[in-house]
């Protein structure tokens, strides 16, 4: 469930003098001439890695930051990866890992923005393609981020206002091409997630706060992403193909005038539904519900 997460110490001086007392740290220092002071000003930066995890200490501030998952799959299993599921009990164990190791507590550490929350899925169908072809709009935008494909990476990534939806092929990135999906939303602004009440790392332990996580992602899958089975391969006529390929162009929405797109956008969906072309979302979905369901509990 828990990916990235980038968390601030309140007081860099506290955790320097912790982790010169228990560590040694990795020092990089250099000068640069400030133009507002007039002077040349010394940087100091230390560092110190917990497995994947890194604690970065500046002149401005401390934080810790990377894969919680990760994090405990190579601290638990020596596992080099985050494929597998990420239970609540193995979050909460993993910020304990955690704290035990930079010898600071959790509901102390500030997370800021960049934190992740996802999901590893098994599904039943092609994912290459599900990626490619039928993940066509999010929010009627097209994809912000699309690397060609190749045999480590199938990857597509939407991204507006907020939020960063991120949809992927696990299994070639990791597991040897095993039929893996991620799908993962990105919060880009801590507001988001600080008015719910998650402020600091322990906060990420609470059921009540993982289930609003989570009903974010399912949310911006359900009613952001549109996906829509292949078209080419049904029985449909020239005319009705041709109508569902406009309403998968990101052109023709951004051609409508505000009345217009309200209209449309409000019949395309129902229309989709009509013509059977939403089976492979809805399974996407129900999987979500299920594979959450048993983290939140396990």
């Amino acid at each position: 469930m828990i990916d990235y997460i980038k968390a601030y110490f309140p007081d860099k001086n506290e955790i320097l003098g912790i982790m010169k007392e228990n560590y040694n740290l990795e020092k990089i220092s250099y000068s640069r001439f400030d133009k507002t002071k007039n002077e040349a000003v010394l940087y100091e930066t230390y560092k110190k890695d917990f497995e994947n995890m890194e604690l970065k200490i500046t002149n401005q501030g401390a934080y810790i930051h990377n894969s919680l998952h990760h994090f405990y799959n190579k601290f638990v299993h020596n596992i080099d990866g985050n494929y597998n599921d990420f239970s609540r009990s193995a979050i909460v164990n993993s910020i304990d890992f955690l704290e035990e190791q930079i010898k600071f507590s959790p509901e102390n550490l500030h997370l800021s923005q960049s934190l992740e929350f996802g999901l590893n899925l098994r599904l039943p169908f092609d994912l290459d393609h599900f990626i490619l072809n039928e993940c066509v709009l999010y929010d009627f935008c097209p994809a912000s981020k699309l690397p060609p494909p190749n045999d480590e990476q199938v990857y597509k990534e939407f991204e507006k206002g907020n939020y960063r939806l991120k949809i992927y092929h696990k299994g070639r990135q990791q597991c040897n091409g095993e039929n893996i999906l991620r799908v993962e939303v990105k919060f880009l602004d801590k507001r988001e997630f600080n008015k719910n009440g998650i402020f600091v790392l322990s906060d990420l332990e609470d059921r009540d706060n993982l289930i609003f996580l989570y009903d974010k992602l399912y949310n911006l899958v359900k009613f952001k992403l549109m996906s829509v089975d292949d078209i080419e391969n049904r029985q449909f006529t020239n005319y009705k193909k041709n109508k569902l390929y406009k309403y998968c162009a990101h052109k023709f929405w951004s051609e409508l005038d505000d009345d217009k797109f309200k209209i449309e956008s409000k019949k395309v969906y129902p229309y989709f539904d009509k013509n059977n072309l939403l089976e492979h979302k809805n399974i996407l979905l129900d999987l979500m519900d299920s594979k959450f369901g048993e983290l939140l509990d396990s």
